[in-house]
């Protein structure tokens, strides 16, 4: 197409003070073509693809192609489409499953976004599925289906609300009709798990994420076309390194949005030094955990020359020259600042044949990580951590004991609280028939749970004093099958699957009118805990049976 504009025949447009040439667009088989509105240049564009049909053997197909113009009136727009036997089309276009030319701050904008999640919440996957899959669903789809229009476009904040919204209440949905029960705040359900959450995250947050990616991007393609119209319109930063973040153009151009996220972004890049030719001295934060302006304040006022470069100041090798150029003589304390940084500095090294780079600190490989940027910008002020998370997380037991550690079951003490009319006994517990229902009493303190908790420790071999609350029960580490891979493993599922069965059979009891004996939940404990540990990487290649047959055996053999 280059060769076929510098002989006139064709024309696409030039972006921005640069005149960065824009020809065209091409991802598989999906093309778009820049052109004037001129009738003799549809046609000698109509020759081409035809001819490069011919030429290569694929068909090209007219009838679906569309037209569309930017301050053309619809008669010419009719008009050169007659010649392409193709429709006339409105803006915004869909190209690759995004809008061009919407405005991304209006709520329609955001319709196929919001209609796309709502059509994946509905019929039995709200209704039947359990906590567990409900969880799974959120974080495997529901967080992902807005991906590809958050990695561009900034999310107004109303949106990013009816997106949580519905993460929300697909998460505590159920079978049944009515209102449900929101047990634990979206704010902690939101947070990464080693705070208590479930790692969704926020929609707003995870925005800022994506559209960080591309200020990564845009330092390490710089021969990407995308690179050049960026850097022709907008110009650069003058750090030399990115784009400017000062960007006075249409509220819809999504690069505005991607370069307000400079601010987040820029705390966790650093710069290191190769020849120091691409390095401000000053103002560039390459050495210590702040800028050299900032650290030696004193001594940037009195420079002379403050634009300069590592390799303008003190050289890219040793020893160094230290070409600073002062205004005028120092005073002892501007004497004092000026050792302190010499003093620095003498540790820093240079690689003279290298460019200087940056690198991601939030990674140890030193490359941008979307996961560590999302995680970072979802930490909490005085984060506490959740101190069971370790213990929930990394075994195959049922995800509702997350729920148990946080306190949030739904027991007749809690009922009573929140229902009252659903809670009609709260003084009496359907397992021991005795002392009022909580979560620390059904959950350690009642005597068919303690009953339970004794055979575990029995079989391990340990004694065991119950523990004031569950929460210290979760966080207590003990070595009752082991300190082996295999029996650590073991011992947190089969204490997580213990809370499960006991839950279960409460509940068996009250709804269903079932009881099931001590000797029977202590037989489906020893099953199910099995079962969950054979599917982890530690139980590889040992049959069920076995496992079921001799825990301690499992755990302590080295084959």
């Amino acid at each position: 197409m280059f060769r076929v504009e510098e002989t006139g025949l064709t024309e696409g447009f030039f972006a921005g003070r640069d005149r960065t040439r824009v020809s065209l667009l091409h991802f598989a088989d999906d093309t778009i073509f820049f052109s004037k509105a001129s009738l003799e240049h549809l046609q000698n564009l109509k020759i081409i693809l035809l001819v490069f049909g011919q030429v290569s053997g694929l068909k090209i197909n007219l009838e679906k192609s569309t037209i569309l113009g930017i301050n053309t009136g619809q008669e010419l727009l009719s008009c050169l489409a007659s010649v392409f036997y193709c429709r006339v089309s409105k803006w915004p276009l869909f190209y690759l499953g995004l809008p061009l030319g919407g405005n991304s701050k209006t709520i329609g904008f955001w319709d196929p976004v919001v209609e796309r999640i709502s059509r994946r919440l509905d019929g039995w996957k709200k209704t039947f599925l359990s906590l567990g899959g409900r969880i799974t669903l959120i974080q495997s789809s529901l967080t992902h289906i807005p991906s590809y229009f958050l990695s561009l476009f900034k999310v107004p904040a109303s949106i990013a609300s009816k997106i949580d919204k519905l993460q929300r209440d697909s998460l505590w949905s159920g079978a049944g009709e009515g209102k449900k029960d929101h047990l634990i705040k979206w704010d902690v359900v939101s947070r990464p798990k080693e705070l208590g959450g479930l790692g969704f995250g926020k929609t707003s947050l995870r925005n800022i994420a994506l559209l960080g990616k591309w200020l990564w991007r845009f330092l390490r393609e710089r021969s990407g076309l995308w690179h050049k119209v960026i850097t022709s319109i907008y110009r650069t930063h003058p750090n030399g390194w990115d784009a400017d973040i000062v960007v006075r153009w249409s509220h819809r151009c999504p690069w505005k949005a991607i370069a307000q996220v400079f601010r987040d972004f820029s705390p966790f890049v650093h710069l290191m030094v190769g020849n120091g030719e691409g390095i401000r001295f000053w103002e560039d934060h390459w050495w210590g955990n702040q800028t050299m302006c900032s650290h030696f304040a004193g001594l940037y006022r009195v420079i002379s020359v403050k634009n300069l470069t590592v390799s303008n100041v003190i050289g890219n090798s040793f020893p160094l020259s230290w070409n600073l150029n002062f205004r005028h003589n120092l005073t002892n304390s501007k004497i004092d600042l000026l050792q302190s940084l010499m003093s620095s500095l003498s540790s820093v090294f240079f690689s003279p044949s290298l460019e200087d780079s940056r690198g991601w600190s939030l990674s140890s490989s030193g490359l941008f990580s979307l996961k560590s940027f999302f995680l970072v910008l979802s930490k909490v002020s005085n984060p506490i951590l959740f101190l069971p998370a370790k213990f929930l997380w990394s075994s195959k037991a049922p995800s509702k004991v997350w729920l148990v550690a946080h306190g949030k079951v739904n027991t007749n003490d809690k009922l009573q609280l929140r229902r009252p009319y659903k809670s009609l006994c709260p003084q009496w517990c359907i397992l021991c028939k005795g002392n009022g229902e909580s979560i620390d009493h059904i959950f350690l303190h009642c005597p068919v749970t303690i009953g339970l908790w004794h055979k575990l420790f029995n079989l391990a071999r340990l004694a065991w004093v119950s523990p004031k609350n569950i929460e210290d029960m979760l966080v207590v580490v003990f070595k009752g099958l082991g300190n082996s891979l295999r029996g650590k493993t073991l011992w947190q599922i089969a204490c997580l699957t213990l809370l499960w069965m006991v839950w279960q059979e409460r509940n068996n009891r009250i709804f269903e009118d079932k009881e099931r004996t001590e000797e029977m939940l202590w037989d489906l404990i020893l099953f199910y805990s099995s079962l969950y540990a054979s599917c982890t990487t530690g139980f590889r290649g040992i049959p069920l049976s076995v496992l079921q047959l001799n825990w301690t055996a499992v755990c302590t053999s080295k084959v």
